[in-house]
């Protein structure tokens, strides 16, 4: 828990764009894509380096959908947002984009 009483949740990844959908509107106007995410690294845990490769479900809402509708597949990324379960009935994590850096 933060000072501020809340709890963290901020996801970091550097990432290839390697799927997505069409742009969309939400009713509310404002434009929504999913797309899939790939990442493959090293990493350090226990002391030991290992490969870490992983493929995530994302969505992304206003500006940063915009953003993800203008990058070619393949282009990589760096993606900041939070994860959350698909929905009540789908408790698969999807990773939300709130920003984007190349």
């Amino acid at each position: 828990m933060t000072k501020s009483g809340l709890y963290l949740n901020d996801f970091r990844l550097t990432a290839k764009l390697v799927k997505k959908n069409e742009l969309r509107y939400t009713p509310a106007g404002q434009t929504v894509i999913e797309c899939q995410l790939e990442s493959s690294g090293m990493v350090v845990e226990a002391g030991i380096e290992r490969k870490v490769d992983l493929n995530l479900l994302a969505v992304a809402i206003g500006k940063p959908a915009n953003a993800i509708n203008q990058m070619q597949i393949g282009e990589e990324g760096n993606f900041q947002g939070f994860m959350a379960h698909q929905s009540i009935r789908h408790q698969a994590l999807v990773f939300h984009i709130t920003q984007i850096s190349n």
